[in-house]
């Protein structure tokens, strides 16, 4: 059971990595270390150096066509180079993603008699699908959909600032919070501005002095409602919003702010 959950928990942080999503980088550098540390049995290292031989003769064979190619064909030869060499300094980009998710498919094949969907009673006259994958894996399943997935670059998962449920955004935009029902039958989205702004003020006690003295003079207009209030609170309102504004750019220090807060009484 331990084995599988460090398994589980490995292909986890695979796909959290691929995603740009937040994941444990210590778990993906251990396995890696301790694999490297691994000492080699005597088969693996026969065959490591019958693996040798055989790629250092097909290298010297690649290598003298190559050199007889350039005599022939220089012109050819030297496109050649450049989309080599521009195939070599993307490869630790997508390409080695690619490779990296693929090492979790271990049990995949193609279906084009899509049984199962039939005994389903799926309508798939509906669609347009060539073929379906089946696999008695589901680490090799979730992979595939995986692939699949990252391969359209309009598609994007994001983690909610407020609930940390993963969600997909409805477009492209920098969208910071799920559709998810989180209180009182309102949603992340609904709420986060406010839930974000409320962790500011406790973050920030300049801000939250602001607010209060705010309240203050609101609460003074709504009881007293003189003109000399109301002239108060609106003043601050107006002006507040300026000083705010150039507090939180750092226009003007936290005791100029501060300041400012106490002498508007």
């Amino acid at each position: 059971m331990r084995s599988e959950e460090e398994h589980f928990i490995n292909v986890q942080n695979v796909f959290f990595k691929h995603l740009n999503l937040p994941y444990d980088k210590s778990i993906v550098d251990e396995i890696d270390e301790n694999y490297e540390s691994m000492s080699p049995t005597p088969e693996e290292i026969e065959f490591d150096k019958k693996w040798d031989e055989y790629f250092e003769q097909k290298s010297n064979l690649a290598q003298k066509r190559l050199d007889l190619f350039k005599k022939k064909y220089p012109k050819l030869y030297d496109e050649y180079e450049k989309q080599h060499y521009g195939r070599l300094q993307n490869y630790n980009g997508l390409e080695n993603d690619i490779i990296e998710i693929s090492g979790l498919i271990n049990d995949l094949s193609l279906d084009f008699t899509f049984i199962p969907y039939y005994l389903c009673g799926f309508n798939l006259p509906m669609y347009n699908i060539p073929y379906c994958f089946c696999s008695s894996d589901v680490i090799s399943i979730l992979a595939i959909e995986f692939k699949e997935f990252i391969s359209d670059k309009l598609h994007v998962i994001r983690q909610c600032k407020n609930c940390g449920r993963y969600f997909i955004p409805e477009n492209l935009r920098d969208i910071k919070y799920c559709n998810n029902i989180f209180k009182d039958d309102k949603t992340c989205k609904e709420l986060g501005k406010q839930i974000s702004y409320k962790k500011s003020l406790k973050g920030d006690k300049l801000l939250d002095m602001y607010r209060k003295r705010y309240l203050s003079l609101a609460s003074s207009v709504s009881h007293y409602g003189t003109e000399k209030a109301i002239e108060k609170f609106e003043n601050y309102k107006k002006d507040g919003a300026i000083m705010k504004k150039k507090y939180l750019d750092k226009e003007i220090s936290a005791k100029e702010f501060e300041k400012w807060i106490k002498n508007n009484k």
